[in-house]
């Protein structure tokens, strides 16, 4: 279980009262107006699919065939029925097979599985399958698990901008007010949301939809006519991340940090020449497969199955050893 919490600066008290008027979750202060990229007419984009893996591009991979969760790293040993493991045909349509359940109790709070990956790394892809139920509350503000940077002790940090040396995360998740799927990301260079650059900040939206009030470099906006899509509850999801940390800079300049992400095969990045990191020593040390409530929402969960942590692109094919 992350432990997520909010460390204050002298800025963010004296912001507290005007926090707690807007209802900050983690989202623009404001309801920021969504700039939607329309699509182009012409026929949507082809998955690519990669070189298949080798065994020793594998860093740590599980398909919840154990029957326990005794390869992940949780704290609260992940409890019923927060995580559950069902049997279910899975995305591959496979007799007998497993996945993974998350479920959020009513109210705030959150399920998830952490894994402190085996050695550190200074470019990771994570590639998972992952099904909203039925019935899912996709207007439920929310984040969603991903890629770490720094001590696990810092998964669950908000509100500051990290200092280049501590920490960087980025998680797929979607807005609440259209399900449009994106990547919420703390790091060095961060600055769409923060009342104080040098301190407090919430999470950039990679691609960012909101209006230039947030999305401030145009390089960061959706793809000429790829617009992120619109999640929907029932179907199974490949969803794959890429975290490039990039060379250490002590500033901006000369920064070349990528992240991006697939869905079903097609790419909705790169985001380039990104400010991860001012140190060498901030690498990939964790993963995590979450589901965060802020306050009330409905009591679907979400299904997740065939998770592959590895240094190469993975793709939508099952890899050797699944």
């Amino acid at each position: 279980m992350i432990k997520r919490n909010i460390l204050l600066s002298p800025v963010l008290i004296l912001l507290c009262f005007v926090w707690l008027c807007c209802d900050k979750t983690g989202k623009p202060a404001v309801e920021d107006p969504i700039v939607e990229t329309p699509p182009t007419p012409e026929e949507p984009p082809e998955p690519e699919e990669p070189e298949p893996l080798t065994a020793s591009d594998i860093i740590f991979m599980n398909s919840f065939e154990d029957g326990n969760l005794n390869v992940w790293d949780d704290w609260d040993k992940n409890p019923a029925p927060e995580n559950t493991l069902l049997q279910d045909p899975g995305p591959f349509n496979t007799p007998n097979n497993h996945v993974m359940r998350l479920w959020v109790k009513p109210g705030r709070g959150g399920a998830d599985v952490v894994k402190v990956l085996p050695s550190p790394h200074d470019k990771v892809y994570a590639r998972w399958y992952a099904k909203w139920e039925e019935g899912f509350d996709f207007t439920a503000k929310n984040h969603g698990g991903g890629l770490h940077a720094g001590d696990r002790n810092l998964m669950g940090v908000a509100g500051r901008r990290p200092d280049g040396a501590d920490m960087a995360r980025i998680g797929f998740e979607y807005d609440a007010r259209n399900a449009k799927a994106f990547l919420y990301a703390y790091y060095r260079g961060m600055d769409m949301d923060c009342a104080d650059p040098n301190g407090s900040c919430w999470g950039d939206h990679l691609p960012c939809f909101l209006s230039a009030n947030y999305c401030k470099d145009p390089a960061l906006r959706e793809k000429p006519g790829k617009p992120t899509p619109k999640l929907e509850a029932g179907k199974w999801y490949c969803i794959e991340l890429l975290m490039d940390m990039g060379t250490p800079t002590p500033t901006q300049e000369g920064a070349d940090g990528v992240v991006s992400f697939w869905i079903d095969g097609v790419e909705y990045g790169p985001f380039e020449n990104l400010w991860l990191r001012t140190v060498p020593s901030l690498k990939i040390r964790n993963f995590d497969a979450s589901l965060f409530h802020h306050g009330e929402h409905g009591d679907a969960g979400v299904v997740y199955d065939n998770i592959v942590i590895a240094k190469k692109r993975i793709g939508m094919n099952k890899v050797v050893g699944e």
